[in-house]
């Protein structure tokens, strides 16, 4: 493991004052399972002051001193350095009542979450008293010491625990996984901002499709809407999954992008409210977009998601099931509407979509959609116009023909309409031919 500038150096002038200090948490985990780390963490057997007095020559700012936390400034590099604690009781199932100081590091060590995450290091020498090395090797997420009492401590290990599943591709040890799912409830006392930024990773990860999966009970617990849709069989042909395994696959089976896997989540949440048994004695599903997409926005609002991803993901569910079969016309006049950005996200939502439907209707419609996304490329690479900046006339050329007001808008629209569906070309001299006939037909 190779430390940071600043974390050597914090290290080394602890020790050459008399006090211990270990790199400790995700730097040592990601570390020894070489991800590249930049941001490390220091726990010290020094006090908040004597820290202070070590570094007096250097920028200190005091970032979190009720818990034992100060930053360190070191040549630009801000590093926190915080004194081994226990903690108090948790009177929240989120914060600590209280922290005492400790002398001994491996009381530190013990009161943090899972074993992976229980390991220090001081540039020589790892400190592993919990088997977290072993632990990473064999790809398991297992609490420190007691798992209820640990998620009774901090209800949000509960979901830290299926993010680093998902993340890490790890599974979670049956003690630790146990006390999760006996103590979902607790999730009600965790902020919902902390509950979405927990999930947004989580959904990004390799093992998310498991991690769903296996833990949808807690899934229910900080989305209950979801919960309709477990065990809601389709009676479709197009379908082999009831709506919440559905899901859960089109999640997994999509890009790794936050927008295009939240409007995954919850694309068909509205299936089960919607659904009818036609005269063919299959079921159907009319204008569960419009829910769906009702549904996620009210949702999202909830978990004060911003306003990118919540505008995004109601576009892309209430597109999801659009046609891909269409003319160039039809595919640029999606472009000018939603822009070749969130055209391109709708391609990755559709084909996680289709990746999850029931073969041969899976590969067919994937081969329909590569095909759809090849049209959008060449239109944008080609410059092909589907907006007004792309017309070979402006604003200024319709006025100079003597139109005024929203006259000016509505003309240059009714061109851009013709041009992309090739009904004219894009060339200024026919474009202003053009205006020369709307200035005659409307006198």
């Amino acid at each position: 493991m190779e430390l940071t500038i600043g974390a050597k150096t914090i290290i080394d002038k602890l020790k050459d004052h008399g006090y211990e200090g270990y790199a400790v948490g995700g730097f040592v985990r990601n570390s020894l399972l070489g991800i590249p780390v930049l941001d490390v963490d220091v726990t010290t057997s020094a006090t908040p002051e004597e820290v202070q007095e070590v570094f007096k020559d250097y920028k200190v700012y005091l970032t979190g001193l009720k818990h034992g936390t100060v930053t360190v400034n070191i040549g630009g590099e801000c590093v926190e350095v915080t004194t081994y604690r226990v903690d108090g009781g948790y009177q929240d199932n989120r914060h600590p009542d209280s922290v005492k100081f400790v002398k001994n590091l491996s009381e530190d060590l013990l009161r943090r979450d899972f074993t992976v995450n229980a390991m220090a290091y001081d540039g020589e020498s790892l400190v592993d008293l919990y088997g977290g090395r072993a632990d990473l090797k064999n790809k398991i997420i297992r609490a420190v010491g007691n798992p209820t009492l640990r998620f009774q401590e901090d209800a949000l290990r509960i979901l830290r625990a299926m993010r680093f599943a998902s993340v890490l591709d790890f599974e979670i040890e049956p003690s630790t996984a146990k006390a999760m799912i006996e103590n979902k409830s607790l999730l009600k006392s965790v902020s919902v901002e902390r509950v979405f930024e927990e999930l947004s990773k989580m959904l990004l990860g390799d093992g998310v499709e498991r991690v769903l999966t296996l833990y949808k009970e807690i899934i229910f617990e900080v989305i209950p809407e979801l919960k309709p849709c477990d065990g809601f069989f389709q009676n479709s042909i197009y379908h082999a999954y009831d709506v919440y395994i559905h899901t859960v696959k089109s999640v997994a089976l999509s890009k790794k992008d936050r927008v295009v896997r939240w409007a995954l989540l919850f694309h068909d949440i509205e299936k089960p409210s919607c659904y009818t048994v036609g005269k063919d004695g299959a079921g159907h599903f009319y204008g569960h977009q419009k829910k769906s997409t009702d549904r996620a926005v009210k949702i999202l609002k909830r978990f004060k998601a911003d306003n990118f991803l919540i505008s995004n993901c109601s576009a892309l569910i209430m597109l999801h099931d659009c046609k891909t079969e269409i003319s160039r016309g039809e595919i640029k006049r999606l472009l000018k509407s939603f822009g070749y950005g969130l055209i391109k996200r709708l391609v990755d939502v559709k084909l996680g979509d289709a990746l999850s439907h029931a073969s041969p209707y899976a590969e067919i419609r994937v081969e329909l959609i590569n095909d759809f996304s090849k049209k959008v490329d060449e239109i944008e690479n080609n410059g092909e116009c589907y907006k007004l900046k792309h017309l070979k006339i402006n604003g200024n050329d319709v006025k100079s023909f003597g139109f005024k007001g929203e006259e000016i808008s509505e003309v240059l629209n009714k061109i851009l309409l013709d041009v992309t569906f090739d009904k004219i070309p894009n060339e200024r001299e026919v474009l202003l031919d053009r205006l020369n006939y709307e200035r005659s037909i409307r006198k």
